[in-house]
């Protein structure tokens, strides 16, 4: 068992980019595996050996390394003949393992019959506010939560019809994710924000730093730039989306490997009615002028190899600006703080030195 999860680990998670790799080898210290990772790797091990870990099983402890891995596998094998385990979904799962590191899960009632799922750490300065991609949890920013943690303020959102939040309207739009985003910082305490956010993410981020420029202090959009054709762009984006493989081809520089479960995450989220109704008719116009009236300190963190926001269309919306800045990540796609983890959060944290906010 321990040479095939070498095996599997080494050439499915990483494409072969770990030989050394071995049963002692730290698989949570070193970051081999993550939000994205650690579902294929539950996924393989309840396919290969039989074995649904449990929420509570899924703790550094366990995952310390593939020697503490297996041991739990082989505990699991014999226990699952004696007693029925209630299923729990992925996403539960992987919030359970930020939890282990002493990321706090919290659901917050912000009003309008929408309660506000995040993930959150402690440190000092102004509250980080991770705003994800279209369709990706809160989860999806745990390598920064880690990072950050102890070091700075920061929480992770669910935006509304996905992960972990609860709303009524199963279908928002653009403005309902950012009357929705507003509703949740009202109950904020911090009242100076950096918002750190990814593709769609960027757009509500913008319009909150548009309306508050008084709070938001930085602002920081990844996966983002100035999208000059809409329409084509959509029309491009809609038909990757009909095809979860080739959308993952586009979207990072070295893809995961497409499994069954990845396949049904992703179907899952692609399918979703929030996820299509966020560019609506209002919010393609939004886009033309979504810089406009932008004052506060701005980077545009941009992944060489993104096939989604090509990064020369985050150089242009840099230009609309007074005061903006443009970093490039080599080896990097549409999801730079995913993929390049430690790079990506070295770069926003020299960005705000440079504007004093650390």
């Amino acid at each position: 068992m321990i040479e095939e999860l070498i095996e599997f680990i080494n050439q499915d998670l990483l494409e072969g980019a770990a030989p050394d790799l071995d049963q002692h080898t730290p698989l949570l210290e070193l970051g081999i595996l993550n939000s994205l990772s650690m579902v294929r790797l539950l996924a393989h091990v309840d396919q290969r050996y039989g074995a649904k870990i449990p929420e509570h099983d899924i703790t550094p402890v366990h995952f310390e390394n593939i020697e503490t891995l297996c041991a739990l596998i082989k505990v699991l094998s014999t226990e699952e003949q004696n007693q029925i385990q209630e299923a729990s979904s992925e996403l539960d799962r992987l919030v359970k393992l930020q939890q282990s590191y002493g990321i706090k899960s919290e659901l917050v009632q912000a009003g309008s019959g929408f309660k506000q799922h995040t993930l959150r750490v402690k440190g000092d300065g102004p509250l980080w506010i991770l705003l994800p991609a279209l369709g990706n949890p809160s989860t999806s920013w745990s390598s920064t939560l880690r990072s950050v943690q102890g070091r700075h303020n920061a929480v992770a959102l669910d935006l509304a019809g996905f992960g972990l939040s609860e709303s009524e309207n199963d279908s928002p739009s653009y403005v309902d994710h950012v009357e929705y985003t507003l509703q949740y910082l009202e109950t904020l305490e911090e009242k100076d924000w950096v918002l750190v956010a990814n593709s769609a993410g960027s757009m509500i981020a913008t319009e909150i730093a548009r309306r508050h420029p008084d709070k938001v202090k930085a602002l920081v959009c990844t996966g983002f730039g100035l999208v000059e054709d809409v329409e084509s762009w959509w029309g491009d984006l809609k038909k990757m989306s009909a095809n979860p493989e080739q959308f993952l081809a586009a979207a990072y520089y070295h893809p995961p490997k497409m499994t069954p479960a990845l396949e049904d995450l992703l179907n899952d989220v692609l399918s979703r009615p929030a996820y299509h109704t966020f560019l609506d008719e209002y919010a393609k116009k939004s886009m033309a002028t979504t810089f406009d009236n932008v004052t506060v300190p701005t980077l545009f963190v941009a992944g060489n190899h993104d096939q989604i926001i090509p990064p020369e269309w985050s150089e242009k919306a840099a230009e609309k600006l007074e005061n903006a800045t443009v970093t490039r990540l080599s080896r990097c796609g549409h999801f730079s703080a995913s993929e390049r983890p430690e790079e990506f959060v070295w770069v926003v944290e020299d960005f705000l030195t440079k504007v004093d906010m650390v």
